[in-house]
């Protein structure tokens, strides 16, 4: 997920988990969303060696609300190769959540990224994501409903949306593997390279299958 900005980090840092939520909460109403990641698995042999087909989308959005842009954010986007021109040309609108609009519905709405959404939930499939608190509360206030008061009521939420749990890779390498590092590039590589080691070896790894797949694009315009 790519964003606007996120506000004053040391209010992101505090010990407190309340006044963390505070300053994410802030953070995700004052700031939009410009781009998300999706990827989808379906198992396609479950046997003891089993295969996956991932398709994989990175959605360009556009607020229709005003929100907040930070310079050092849009700095290392364009660093990165990120098309400020093909989002406002080519982004799916999205309206914010406010206290007033309807928080979910099963018909689809006039806003796909809401109904893309909505599928997501209703798949009850398990959620797999990075570092991901923040980009789930951008998720629940951009395209779900206005974020609740309190980090408790939050994840009773969360808990409540997403039936097959939510697993956090970075906790996985932080507190199950015990990784010295556990930013997203590092974790990619290491594994990449665990991943070429055992094709050398011929040991038992991770077949994937990625094609590309344009009936999101229709479904999304």
């Amino acid at each position: 997920m790519e964003l606007s900005g996120l506000g004053d980090r040391k209010h992101l840092m505090k010990k407190s988990v309340d006044d963390r939520y505070t300053a994410i909460v802030e953070a995700a109403k004052s700031r939009g969303v410009l781009a998300l990641g999706v990827s989808c698995w379906r198992v396609t042999r479950d046997t003891p060696e089993p295969e996956y087909y991932v398709q994989t989308y990175n959605l360009l959005l556009l607020s229709r609300d005003n929100y907040t842009v930070e310079p050092d954010a849009l700095q290392f986007l364009v660093e990165h190769g990120f098309d400020f021109n093909k989002q406002y040309k080519d982004g799916v609108s999205y309206t914010p959540s406010t206290e007033d609009m309807i928080i979910f519905k099963e018909k689809k709405t006039t806003e796909p990224i809401r109904d893309l959404f909505a599928a997501i939930l209703q798949a009850k499939c398990p959620v797999v994501t990075h570092n991901g608190l923040i980009d789930l509360a951008f998720i629940y206030q951009s395209f779900y409903a206005p974020l609740p008061p309190t980090m408790s009521i939050f994840v009773a939420d969360l808990q409540d949306m997403f039936k097959s749990g939510i697993l956090d890779t970075k906790c996985v390498a932080e507190f199950l593997i015990r990784e010295t590092a556990t930013y997203l590039e590092y974790l990619f590589r290491k594994c990449s390279k665990r991943l070429k080691d055992a094709v050398t070896e011929g040991k038992p790894r991770l077949h994937i299958s990625f094609s590309e797949h344009k009936a999101i694009k229709q479904w999304l315009t």
